[in-house]
């Protein structure tokens, strides 16, 4: 089979015009929520059990809904099961609107109802997303043909999306609508076979444009009419059809009742198995509609996807978006930003694709991205990107690329930030972490810091402007503080009582502890690092050695720049470990430290455990929220496990 052919039109997202309302976020920012056009015209102190919660305002239940309005009704009865239907959500999918008349007569009620549309002339126009304008307006909309027609067999076929804002949150909400060829599948058996290509090759489609979605949307829903019986597909599995096809991404959300008469489910509700932004709160198929299909309605409350708490990758033991989530919630958070709001991006290297390609559509979509990398010739993403935006700081959007080091130091660039002004519903969006955005982090143990405290982001926010400004950093203050955080600016003298790790582990007690994990009374240490080696790495090593003499539970993960020296020094000790493709540094201490018995601490990112590591760029940024210290925990444990 040749390249399918694909018709896309999209509606770029423009700049708001009409002011909805102002609503004060938990932090004391404001969020400025705006309306928008119809779809349709294209148109250290720390309080160690503090539970920090994102700047992302929670939203109120989202009722959405799939209903086939039947071709053959006439206009009337077919408003009718349109006013119905508008009733039970906040917006859904239509489908057969083949009719001219009944498309017409479809602008007019909604217009009438303050309701927006995505019904593309020339696209997927029989296939309309609807929705409330009280609570959304429209991004963007986007139209894919799946296949063309074949007279006597089918009309061409369409994936519509739309990207919604919820307007008393901004939050980013995704709807995709679809219609698969008809009579190519009774009861969900390979019926026809002249039909069933065209039915496997646009559930292929569908899944590619649900993923893609979901690269850039924070809640993720997909409905339709794709007729295949589920009630029996569940069962039977067949190649190509809906479970086989779309089962290991998506969660078929409806109720396991008809929406076709009692024994037949054509109509789809499906969210993401990971990621949807949705917790599924109720579903029902409703009867008695005048069409020879039923409304298939599901309620969901929002999970917010950018909440504070330690992001990770997972490249064994879990699923294709395991390995990539943190690239993919980065690439989601720059999408989520609008005309007019700001991203900033410093790293040593970058070659992540996702991250990239959304770096490049919002800075082409009006917002101002700000770009700063290490010194070399770059990757091909690095160069594109540069390409792109060029490096002229007067305008909104840049790259530039340090000399040397950024700060001045000897070593190399190894900061690895993300500000995102807003993403969604979330302001003064943080990412922080171990490891680069690099494609090679998916089969890396890697953490990133998720954080919306406007103290954190503020604080990150000159440390990208020293960054950017590329120049010798003499500040003598390199242990900053933040509100409730502390971070640690590289480069430092390269003197054994300069050194932060060793400084960070001077107060750690073994004995009478207090923590998440240490039923036994001893306080746990755990490290998860990728490049440890020379003398400065067996000081450190020597270190832990001592802590576990103390009785610490000290156990370390080890990566593969480890060097046979530390290994040497830990094993020695009798000090477990286990080898891993760890993607950064990582050090979390639970139990006794200093005077207390109850700390968590993380220590996460910043330089090499090695020789010249202190003379790099970067902060390792201490955190010290009990539930973000328990998550740190898990993901080293999976590590662990792997190992």
């Amino acid at each position: 089979m040749g390249a399918p052919t694909v018709v896309v039109h999209v509606v770029r997202r423009t700049l708001a015009t009409a002011l909805a309302g102002v609503l004060a976020l938990g932090l004391g920012l404001a969020l400025v929520a705006t309306a928008g056009t119809p779809g349709g015209r294209t148109a250290e102190a720390p309080t160690t059990a503090l539970v920090p919660v994102a700047a992302a305002v929670p939203s109120a239940t989202y009722r959405t809904f799939t209903l086939n309005v039947c071709y053959c009704l006439g206009p009337k009865k077919a408003m009718a099961d349109v006013r119905r239907v508008l009733t039970l959500g906040d917006a859904g999918g239509l489908q057969e609107f083949s009719q001219p008349e009944d498309r017409q007569n479809l602008i007019k009620l909604l217009t009438e109802r303050d309701w927006g549309w995505y019904m593309p002339n020339g696209a997927g126009v029989t296939i309309p997303i609807v929705w409330d304008r009280q609570r959304f307006r429209m991004i963007e909309g986007r139209s894919v043909m799946t296949h063309g027609p074949e007279e006597g067999v089918t009309p061409a076929r369409y994936i519509n999306t739309v990207r919604l804002r919820e307007l008393a949150t901004g939050k980013v909400f995704g709807i995709i609508n679809t219609h698969t060829i008809a009579q190519a599948s009774r009861d969900a058996q390979l019926t026809n076979m002249k039909r069933i290509p065209r039915l496997r090759k646009h559930l292929r489609m569908l899944r590619n444009e649900i993923r893609r979605l979901s690269q850039s949307t924070e809640h993720v829903f997909a409905t339709g009419d794709l007729n295949v019986n589920y009630l029996a597909d569940r069962r039977r599995r067949l190649a190509g059809l809906p479970t086989d096809a779309l089962g290991g991404l998506v969660s078929f959300d409806m109720p396991l009742t008809g929406s076709r008469g009692p024994g037949s489910l054509l109509d789809y509700a499906m969210t993401l198995r990971q990621g949807s932004g949705y917790s599924r709160a109720g579903g029902t198929v409703v009867r008695g509609f005048n069409s020879d299909h039923d409304a298939v309605v599901l309620s969901y409350r929002t999970i917010d996807l950018f909440a504070t708490g330690a992001l990770h990758n997972r490249p064994v033991g879990g699923t294709g978006a395991d390995r990539k989530r943190i690239g993919d919630r980065q690439a989601r958070a720059v999408m989520n930003a609008e005309p007019g709001d700001l991203v900033r991006l410093a790293a040593g290297r970058l070659d992540e694709p996702a991250l990239a390609d959304a770096l490049l559509a919002a800075a082409a979509e009006g917002v101002s991205v700000q770009v700063v990398l290490g010194d070399g010739r770059g990757t091909d993403v690095e160069r594109r990107l540069a390409g792109a935006l060029g490096s002229d700081r007067a305008v909104a959007s840049w790259v530039v690329r340090c000399q040397a080091s950024c700060l001045g130091g000897a070593g190399r660039t190894e900061a690895s930030v993300l500000l995102v002004s807003r993403a969604g519903g979330t302001t003064d969006l943080t990412m922080v972490g171990g490891g680069q955005p690099l494609k090679a982090a998916r089969n890396r143990w890697s953490s990133t810091y998720v954080s919306s405290d406007a103290a954190l982001y503020a604080g990150y926010g000159r440390i990208f402007d020293r960054l950017a400004a590329d120049t010798t950093d003499a500040t003598r203050t390199r242990v900053l503080s933040w509100g409730r955080y502390t971070a640690q600016l590289y480069p430092v003298p390269d003197v054994p009582r300069r050194d932060p790790v060793l400084r960070g582990l001077a107060a750690v007690g073994c004995r009478n502890a207090e923590g998440l994990r240490t039923a036994d009374g001893r306080t746990n240490v755990r490290v998860a690092v990728r490049s440890w080696a020379g003398d400065r790495g067996k000081r450190i090593a020597e270190r832990l050695v001592a802590l576990r003499e103390r009785g610490c539970d000290v156990a370390a993960v080890l990566g593969p720049q480890v060097l046979a020296g530390v290994r040497r020094t830990l094993h020695r000790a009798d000090v477990p470990t286990r080898a891993a493709d760890v993607g950064g540094n990582l050090l979390v201490i639970d139990g006794r430290y200093g005077k207390r018995a109850g700390v968590q601490k993380a220590w996460v990112g910043g330089p090499a455990w090695s020789d010249g590591a202190l003379a790099a760029d970067g902060v390792s940024l201490v955190v010290s929220e009990r539930e973000t210290v328990r998550q740190y925990l898990d993901g080293f444990s999976r590590a662990w496990a792997q190992g």
